[in-house]
């Protein structure tokens, strides 16, 4: 574009043009905020594409700890499979109980930091101690299948 559209393109930015830039920052951060979980949504989408993994739907339930011992459980669905869990919360972790519809799959609970796994028996059952409270979500493997993943959940 000319110069008559743009007066002072060539410039240097300056005071000024800093506390323009300062104010449409702070514009944008208040009408549009960045998502507060949005590197653990960019995080999941990595991982899914690096696992080339089916991905699980919450289908029932909501987990949801709250203070003292709760109980919540949750069901999850994907094209090959079922799981549901059911966790006892404590203050900093949580036991997870569960069943998954393809007996001997590997379960994996993946919180921040940490990654708890179980097999499942020949019923399907599986259980796990220690998981730390917070953003869980859980990838199932099977022999001769693509991994399959859930959502995050908050227990």
């Amino acid at each position: 574009m000319p110069e008559e559209f743009y007066p002072g393109a060539d410039e240097p930015i300056d005071a000024i043009d800093q506390r323009i830039l300062a104010g449409l920052a702070t514009l944008y951060a208040t009408i549009d905020p960045v998502p507060s979980d949005l590197l653990e949504r960019i995080d999941f989408a990595l991982a899914v594409a690096e696992l080339e993994a089916d991905i699980a739907e919450l289908t029932s339930g909501e987990l949801i700890g709250v203070r003292g011992d709760a109980t919540d459980s949750v069901t999850f669905t994907s094209g090959s499979l079922s799981l549901m869990i059911t966790t006892v919360t404590s203050a900093h972790h949580a036991r997870i109980d569960g069943w998954v519809t393809d007996p001997a799959s590997t379960v994996d609970a993946v919180a921040e930091g940490v990654t708890r796994s179980a097999t499942a028996d020949d019923l399907g059952r599986f259980s796990m101690d220690a998981v730390p409270r917070g953003r869980v979500h859980f990838v199932v493997r099977r022999e001769g299948y693509r991994p399959v993943i859930t959502p995050s959940v908050e227990i």
